[in-house]
């Protein structure tokens, strides 16, 4: 069986979002995954590294793999962490509170159409941490221990759709929306999991050796 070099997806350092998880005396998250769709639970093989920048020296280029499956090779592109603030998704808030939320948008009146739902409460695209923005239904995860596991980061196909753009898309980008429909400007990054899908890692904080797990999902 021939061995398939892991392509990197992010590099995230702490200086930037410290609010990751760091281990002790590390700086750098690095996320790899195979280009490839795994049939024990189609998705890519993710693997996440925390290490240390400053022992980081005479780097050498990263291995090519000698084939991939379309839209799990992303193009090299540069994140830029934002901060957001966002709210639960509607199908996980009270009663009493999707009552509220319910006669908001009711009360609305105006040339855009928003959303609690679309640009209020759980924000789209490769994210950090924060409310999971499930593509279906949402999903316990927990490690072998059985202990739950935290949202680590999502890595999405899309960094918006058009019913959300006009909420998240960055005001410097926002020259480059257009009324057609363009799959390149919603992921500058060209990956595509499945059907316009994310993959979504947890880390279990209790566990001495920090687990993660990754799940995918599509439409």
């Amino acid at each position: 069986m021939q061995s398939i070099a892991m392509v990197p997806i992010l590099q995230i350092y702490a200086r930037d979002v410290p609010e990751l998880p760091f281990p002790p005396d590390t700086d750098v998250c690095q996320v790899l995954w195979c280009p490839f769709v795994h049939e024990s639970d189609y998705r890519p093989v993710v693997h996440v590294v925390w290490r240390d920048s400053h022992l980081l020296t005479d780097l050498a280029e990263a291995p090519e793999p000698v084939a991939s499956e379309k839209g799990y090779r992303p193009r090299p592109c540069v994140l830029s962490p934002e901060r957001v603030e966002e709210y639960p998704a509607v199908w996980e808030a009270s009663e009493e509170l999707y009552a509220k939320i319910d006669a908001w948008e009711s009360s609305l009146d105006g040339p855009e159409e928003w959303s609690y739902q679309y640009h209020l409460s759980v924000a789209p695209g490769t994210k950090v941490g924060g409310w999971v923005d499930w593509v279906q239904s949402p999903e316990s995860v927990e490690c072998d221990q059985d202990h739950e596991m935290e949202h680590l980061l999502t890595i999405a196909s899309w960094e918006h759709d058009p019913g959300s753009a006009i909420r998240w898309v960055p005001l410097k980008e926002r020259h480059l929306l257009s009324s057609d429909f363009d799959p390149e400007r919603m992921g500058p990054a060209g990956i595509m999991i499945g059907d316009a899908g994310s993959t979504y890692l947890f880390i279990c904080s209790q566990c001495p050796d920090r687990p993660v797990r990754g799940v995918s999902q599509w439409s």
